[in-house]
């Protein structure tokens, strides 16, 4: 299965102080703000001839400078604004200017997220009544597709013959169904687990005989198996939706001009775990002055989203309400209380409908839903998308703290004006390259300290492989321990929270960010797994590939409930290699995980026999039955006739205490052989070693170590 985010909330808001002490120092090298204007009467007309005076922009409630203004219009004598002249002498050093829809560059993205057959037959049409109207000069269409994957089906063109093809061929074949199985799953769940007649989800009491008590219990396994698959289902959709969605927007923020997209779906999935990225890439579209337009393709329904949003909450409340009344717990019971916060926070976000109002509303479009004919409006957005203000200014507050700001436009001149823009962004710093969270902004701060803080332990490093076409293979790690990590202790519902945000860079030597690597992660669990997680060690990995050379690793590690935050920096030096024959860094082995069902080639910790984790300790436990397990691979000479060898030591003050030569395991495809090493210690003392592991072919000879405190 493939490696899923865990949950993240936005914790800006609610950081500890000693996160928000410091100033930033982060800041843009381009830190405008483009607003796209639509201005309507009452009545829903369009209002032309506004200017720059007419317009006040502000920012979380302060008026800002509107550094430049300009009318977009349809058709010549459209926009009958004052002269440019005359308000450029009365408001200094602010551009305005009136420019023709056919002078302006403009792109518009068509997305079709799974839809189903009816769901395609109206986003063909539409899509295709569209083009009609809108394919004039300096107009550009690309078409995507979102099912289990994202599909480029046409790049960006002005080709009518292409677009319709390409429509067309977006719009025909049949999705991916995966709400079928789970329908039916639930059928069956509801049938055994409800034979009763029970209407509440009342754990058994007592005893029943043998038959009924095989029918509960099959019911039950049904429904936690329709619980967890109904998760991880919203989860996956959710993502795909999310991260095609960004990747349009990332592009386009290259782009200058008109960006619109036209969003055709049947809703859009969003779990709790996915928010924060949901939001982030609002942000990033309102940032790269991007559009969503909404399209529900479901067309006239009879079937509210809200009804799914009203059954997760009344079961959340359910299972709230058995919690305060029994006196008899239940391990079943008490595995549902503990959802019932998850079930609460994704019934805020079961309102898939919602979710394309969101995301419409937040970047400066609208919703289309509930209608078969979707003629009126898209003749609505075809007068938006050729008809509207652009508005730029520059941001009185330049602090880079990953916080909300909210944008308000109006109009003075006119009590009757509605208008419509985008909503805000997230102050968030820009890294070429690099997706930048709101929960990241915070950590970054921090590492502008000086001296940098110290108030936990952690490390960070990378773990460098193979070198292959001038490129080093690579990981990099971050390890946290967790044993002094604070946590909350709610004892009347049994459980404890805690929270964790951690960050890693790469910077190469002119200080640009190169790989990043950062998790956010809030836990509310169980107090009988309290233990066992403090016993345990926060560890995540990234495979990473760097060019020789000289690099930076700066890392932050924040314990949000504890109040307390580390940072530090260590220099990492990538040698160009000149031999064939080779071996990796060495790391010790915290555990392996199973292997994941495609294996990434990328990832040189996925490997035949599962996922290595890797932990950066340098201290292990001895005494008897315990094991030292270590990590390593082995790069042969290919174009030698020689067979590779390996020779393992383990070294006190110099000198050899044990030497071992095991068989090597055949060859991978791409020729490397990842070795894991088991030494027992039951008679090594306590001191420092060094584990030295060196390939012998021939005559050449490759060498790693590692030093480490056997206690």
């Amino acid at each position: 299965m493939k490696q899923r985010l865990w949950a993240v909330v936005l914790i800006s808001a609610a950081l500890a102080p000693s996160l928000r002490a410091q100033a930033p120092a982060f800041r843009s090298e381009s830190t405008d703000v483009l607003v796209d204007v639509v201005v309507r009467d009452k009545h829903g007309r369009l209002i032309r001839g506004l200017t720059r005076s007419d317009l006040v922009v502000k920012e979380d409630g302060e008026e800002q400078t509107i550094t430049s203004f300009r009318a977009v219009s349809a058709s010549p004598g459209a926009a009958t604004a004052r002269p440019a002249e005359a308000e450029q002498s009365r408001v200094a050093a602010v551009r305005q200017e009136r420019v023709q829809v056919s002078t302006q560059k403009r792109l518009v993205s068509l997305v079709y997220d799974r839809l189903g057959p009816d769901g395609r037959r109206l986003g063909r049409q539409a899509s295709l009544d569209f083009l009609k109207k809108d394919l004039g000069p300096n107009v550009y269409y690309a078409v995507f597709t979102i099912d289990r994957g994202f599909k480029v089906v046409q790049p960006y063109t002005d080709d009518m013959a292409r677009l319709k093809k390409a429509v067309e061929a977006a719009t025909s074949g049949e999705r991916s169904d995966f709400q079928s199985d789970l329908a039916n799953m639930s059928r069956t769940a509801n049938a055994a687990g409800n034979a009763d007649g029970a209407e509440s989800p009342t754990p058994s009491q007592g005893t029943v005989d043998g038959a009924a008590m095989s029918a509960a219990q099959a019911g039950q396994m049904a429904k936690e198996m329709l619980d967890f698959s109904e998760v991880l289902e919203r989860e996956d959709l959710g993502r795909m939706s999310v991260f095609s969605l960004w990747a349009i927007v990332k592009e386009l923020r290259k782009l200058p001009g008109r960006k619109t997209v036209l969003y055709f779906a049947e809703g859009l999935q969003m779990p709790n775990s996915m928010v924060e990225q949901f939001k982030s890439m609002l942000s990033e579209a309102n940032r790269a002055n991007v559009t969503v337009y909404a399209i529900d393709a479901r067309g006239l329904t009879t079937v509210s989203d809200q009804g799914a949003a009203n059954a997760k909450l009344s079961e959340a409340a359910q299972w709230s309400r058995y919690a305060r009344n029994t006196q008899n717990e239940t391990a079943a019971g008490n595995k549902q209380e503990f959802r019932t916060f998850d079930r609460a926070a994704d019934s805020l976000r079961a309102n898939q409908q919602n979710e394309m109002l969101e995301l419409a509303e937040s970047t400066g479009g609208f919703l289309i839903a509930n209608t078969n004919d979707l003629r009126p409006n898209l003749e609505k957005l075809s007068e938006e998308f050729n008809t509207y203000y652009e508005i730029t200014y520059h941001p009185k507050n330049q602090v880079y703290d990953g916080r909300f700001r909210a944008i308000a436009v109006s109009v003075t001149s006119r009590k009757d004006a509605v208008v419509q823009a985008r909503d805000g962004y997230f102050a968030l710093p820009v890294m070429e390259g690099q997706t930048v969270f709101s929960y990241e902004a915070p950590l970054l701060r921090v590492l502008s300290r000086n001296p940098l803080p110290r108030e936990l332990e952690f490390r960070a490093g990378v773990v460098q492989f193979r070198q292959r076409m001038g490129l080093q293979q690579a990981a990099l790690v971050f390890d946290l321990p967790l044993k002094n990590v604070a946590f909350a202790k709610d004892e009347k519902v049994g459980k404890y929270r805690t929270h964790i945000t951690v960050l890693a860079l790469v910077k190469d030597a002119d200080g640009r960010v190169v790989s990043k690597l950062s998790r956010d992660v809030p836990l509310n669990e169980p107090m009988d797994r309290l233990e066992g997680f403090q016993q345990g060690r926060f560890i995540v990995t990234r495979a990473i590939n760097l060019a020789p050379g000289r690099y930076t690793v700066e890392s932050v590690a924040a314990d949000q409930e504890g109040q307390r935050v580390s940072a530090k920096k260590s220099v990492l030096v990538v040698m160009r290699h000149t031999g064939e024959a080779s071996v990796s860094d060495i790391t010790l082995v915290r555990r392996i995980d199973k292997p994941a069902e495609e294996r990434d080639p990328q990832d040189a910790l996925q490997v035949p026999v599962g996922r290595i984790v890797p932990t950066l300790i340098d201290s292990v436990p001895g005494g008897s039955g315990k094991l030292l397990s270590l990590f390593f691979t082995l790069y042969p000479d290919e174009t030698s006739q020689d067979p590779p060898k390996v020779v393992l030591d383990l070294l006190r003050d110099g000198q050899v205490v044990s030497r071992t030569s095991p068989a090597l395991p055949p060859a991978g495809p791409d020729g490397s052989i990842p070795y894991v090493a088991n030494i027992p210690l039951d008679s090594v003392a306590a001191a420092q070693y060094q584990f030295r592991a060196t390939l012998v072919q021939g005559n050449f000879g490759a060498q790693k170590s590692i030093y480490l405190n056997i206690e």
